[in-house]
């Protein structure tokens, strides 16, 4: 077979895959199937108001327009453990019903009280029904809590008893070890009943985070009532409802906090305060990274690029090694970069999971105070492909070092396995002895997998082996080359090299012109090497299906890892024919062929179906073929990571169709593509670890109770500060589609009209004045900022926004000079509260209330005599700010304030 018959082959393989995927979709989707922010814009009126106060304040003004847009809105979301999602107070639905409906407020007065009477029956008869279900949620955790306690207190008290009873052994129990068993069996009773202690400790502090969340939504959204409507009926439903509710004015839960305290410290821990604390100590809300490691990150990922840069350099200015046998190196290296790189990409998997909120302590069931984060991962892996690419170039350079060229990476597998198996444990931040052993641990229990209960981090690590595979068989090559193939008798590592002409290399010795040899060679040896993951996988799913007697999807996801079987098979019975008969093509090529496509499609479908989630029926219309709850922010994060997974599945077809009509050489074609592999499987992690948080789809938990991010005094005050924004809190668990088709409904008429007329009617015809726009409702879309600050500039305003968001700048300089605005509309990315105030003359702030406050000092930062309009909600009381007028009422309001 030549190229042109590789390349027919990969063609029409790429094609069946893509025709039996799709045909397969239909028939595989029932088998297998088992946040959106409402945008709430400004209304009509209080646009016009708007322009009327802008026409007003700036009737003799000069000065510069400035738009600050927002983008300093961070959700609080992780604060809300996902297993409870349904049982908060549902804040964004009462909170968009209060803007929806004060959205259609009539402007005659009695229509308008009206109107507001029946919002006020609605809302509260909203508000009953969440109050209720927080009480009944909260009440039943307060029962399982105290029930659980009690079960504590008396394994604790048995202990004590038993330790009290026994005496010491007598003098010849004492000689045969009487002592050590007493001692231990005591230490390791004492250490469960500490982690149990522990654990409990940390599920009270998530229920007494439930009911601060609560506590606060309430007395937020019912306090945004008042604010809106006018009246203080809210004020009253909180002081007659919420505050006499049973889950507000319980105090169980810090009785039972103190009480576990009590217990630590003074029955397991001696007496000593700081040690019990310590050990019921919970960790923080976000992980501190410390100075030193983000430093030594740093220094490791700089120095290995430019270590990898010298490489490439080196190896393009290298002449040829007629000694050296080809790709024997390439193999030797490239699995242990593979696995490096991979680790690395985990670190970034980590910063992921901690940035969206996905849980992935709780998930991987790690020690949630003892625990590497996510920069020591990556400096751990940062640092290893350092001394990768030291030995790198300590082989390219082993002629000019004077020593063997084949040592280089010998002893770069011996530092790795002493790093890893060392038992030193001082200091903790260099040797990591815990993680090092957990890891060690969990490999162990993934090659006994039949043997051992099966948790989800034997089957994600099983997951990152499968994608492993060519770090395995360059493994046994590694062994195979160095036991077989390498002569130390002359206290010197000299490879076995032998120029063959009759084409077949024995065992022991290497083809020095192409680099082929037994141990890359010996089909049965790969072949065993090859399944070794699948296996692992296989067997985990057997035994998942032991322990729960399901056949979906355990079974099911077994016979997906048993097609690896058959095409392993298949392709070394393809190349023991190959080899008795080089010129002829065997039927076991297409088969393999076959059995690859097969493979595919399965995979494919697994991944899309079950380990993401994806393709729900339920998913809305706005995101078709996805999911109903997504936590990553855009959606089209989730069509890219389809795409992504199908094109890189399809690397196979590289290998297999180029590789056998010896078109390109295998190992080069390894080379390339397993890299890839890695990359699939880091999108992967993201998705599969997103739909585990929010389904626990493995079902590999009964209960899923303990937080790892309690409310400190400072995130409950930022929380009250985000719970006023527009882009506040959020709820994991909320009904996305019911979410969208709400805010669609009341809010599309209203959008259309505004496209159409918003800034017209918002600039006042004063072509020299000059207006600072400033945009804290984190709402800012195209046309609260590109087109505010443009239309301004048409009107002859000199303008400047200031946006967060470098996308959006980028696209408003675009717009600004396509219409000819470059002079009078500029645009910057800056935070508006590092932005200087001082050359702008006129403010106007379409605010949230609880940043109307921060704002102030900010805000006084503009000469005397400037003017300052805020929208939505006023200006706390100050001196800096005097207000002159007041335009409109309720969210159409506008003040309009002269500085002093």
């Amino acid at each position: 077979m030549g190229t042109n018959t590789g390349m027919v082959i990969a063609g029409v393989a790429g094609a069946t895959a893509l025709v039996i995927t799709a045909a397969a979709v239909p028939f595989v989707a029932p088998a297998l199937r088992r946040v959106c922010i409402p945008y709430v814009p400004a209304t009509t009126e209080q646009l016009s108001n708007v322009s009327r106060a802008l026409s007003l304040a700036t009737k003799n003004s000069k000065g510069t327009l400035i738009d600050l847009g927002s983008g300093d809105g961070r959700v609080l979301a992780s604060h809300l453990t996902p297993e409870w999602r349904k049982q908060y107070i549902d804040y964004e639905r009462l909170k968009n019903l209060l803007y929806d409906d004060m959205m259609e407020v009539p402007a005659d007065d009695d229509r308008r009280e009206e109107h507001i009477s029946r919002l006020d029956e609605k809302f509260f008869n909203e508000c009953d029904q969440e109050l209720t279900k927080i009480n009944l949620f909260f009440s039943q955790k307060i029962a399982e809590g105290q029930g659980k306690h009690h079960e504590l207190q008396t394994e604790l008290q048995v202990f004590k008893d038993v330790l009290g009873s026994r005496s010491e052994p007598s003098g010849i129990r004492r000689r045969f070890g009487g002592k050590d068993r007493f001692h231990k069996e005591t230490t390791r009773n004492e250490q469960q009943l500490k982690l149990a202690f522990s654990e409990f400790y940390l599920s009270l502090v998530l229920v007494q985070n439930y009911q601060q969340l609560n506590a606060t939504g309430f007395r937020k959204i019912l306090k945004k009532h008042d604010k809106l409507t006018g009246n203080e009926r809210g004020l009253d439903w909180r002081i007659n409802k919420v505050e006499k509710s049973s889950f507000f004015l319980n105090r169980e839960i810090e009785t039972l906090i103190t009480n576990v305290e009590t217990s630590v410290i003074n029955d397991l821990e001696g007496g000593n305060r700081q040690a019990g604390m310590k050990r019921l100590k919970v960790p923080p809300l976000s992980e501190k990274q410390k100075p030193l490691t983000t430093f030594s990150l740093g220094l490791f990922i700089g120095a290995s690029i430019v270590l990898l840069l010298a490489i490439l350099l080196s190896w393009m200015a290298s002449p040829a090694r007629p000694q050296e046998p080809k790709w024997v190196a390439v193999r030797l290296f490239r699995g242990p970069l593979l696995l490096f790189l991979s680790i690395f990409l985990c670190g970034v998997n980590m910063a992921g999971w901690a940035a969206a909120g996905v849980n992935h302590v709780l998930i991987f069931e790690v020690d949630p105070r003892n625990h590497l984060s996510y920069q020591t991962l990556m400096q751990i892996a940062s640092f290893m492909i350092m001394l990768w690419s030291f030995a790198v170039l300590a082989y390219l350079y082993a002629h000019m070092l004077h020593i063997p060229p084949f040592a280089p990476p010998l002893v770069l597998m011996i530092i790795c396995l002493v790093l890893l198996l060392n038992p030193i444990a001082k200091p903790d931040s260099v040797f990591h002895r815990n993680s090092r052993f957990w890891l060690l641990k969990h490999c162990y229990k993934c090659f006994t997998s039949p043997f051992h209960f099966v948790t989800f981090t034997d089957f994600w690590l099983g997951d990152q082996m499968n994608s492993l595979t060519t770090a395995f068989l360059d493994f046994q090559y590694f062994v195979c080359f160095y036991a077989t193939e390498v002569d130390y008798s002359n206290g010197w590592i000299e490879v076995k090299g032998i120029n063959s002409t009759t084409g077949s290399v024995p065992w022991g010795s290497v083809e020095l012109s192409n680099g082929k040899d037994q141990c890359a060679s010996a089909a049965g040896l790969r072949s065993l090497m090859s399944i070794i993951p699948a296996m692992i996988r296989f067997l985990q799913c057997l035994r998942r299906y032991r322990d729960t007697k399901r056949v979906h999807p355990h079974l099911v996801n077994a016979g997906k890892y048993s097609t690896t079987f058959f095409v392993v098979a298949c392709g070394a019975l393809n190349k023991y024919y190959e080899a008795s008969d080089p010129n002829s093509t065997s039927i076991f090529f297409y088969i393999w062929i076959l059995s690859y496509i097969m493979s595919f499609t399965y995979t494919f479908l697994w991944d899309i179906f079950m380990d993401w989630g994806l393709i729900d029926p339920r998913a809305p219309k706005e995101a078709r073929f996805l999911r109903e709850e997504m936590i990553y922010g855009s959606k089209w994060y989730y069509y890219l990571a389809i795409a992504q997974d199908f094109v890189l599945r399809l690397a196979w077809v590289l290998n297999v169709s180029l590789g056998e009509a010896w078109t390109l050489d295998s190992d080069f074609l390894t080379t390339v593509t397993a890299p890839f592999e890695v990359f699939r499987r880091f999108i992967w992690n993201y998705f599969r670890l997103e739909n585990e948080h929010v389904n626990n789809c493995g079902q590999f938990r009964a209960v899923r109770d303990i937080s790892v991010k309690p409310i400190r005094k400072g995130d409950l005050e930022s929380l009250l500060s985000k719970m006023d924004q527009m882009d506040g809190v959020t709820h994991r668990g909320h009904d996305l589609m019911e979410r969208v088709k709400k805010q669609k409904k009341s809010a599309k008429a209203s959008r259309q009209l505004l496209r159409k007329n918003r800034f017209n009617r918002m600039i006042a015809a004063a072509p020299v004045v000059t207006t600072t726009f400033i945009d804290t409702t984190n709402t800012n879309t195209y046309y609260s900022f590109n087109n505010k600050v443009l239309q301004c500039a048409k009107e002859g305003y000199r303008s400047t926004g200031v946006e967060l968001n470098s996308i959006l700048v980028a696209y408003s300089k675009y717009r600004s000079i396509k219409e000819g605005l470059g002079k009078e509309a500029r645009f910057m990315r800056k935070n508006i509260f590092k932005t200087d105030l001082s050359p702008y003359e006129t403010a106007v702030i379409f605010g949230a209330e609880s940043l109307m406050g921060d704002l102030v000092p900010k805000l006084s930062e503009m000469r005397s005599n400037t003017n300052l309009l805020a929208c939505r909600f006023p200006l706390p009381e100050n001196d800096a700010w005097k207000l002159e007028h007041q335009i409109g009422e309720g969210i159409d309001a506008v003040w309009v304030y002269k500085r002093n």
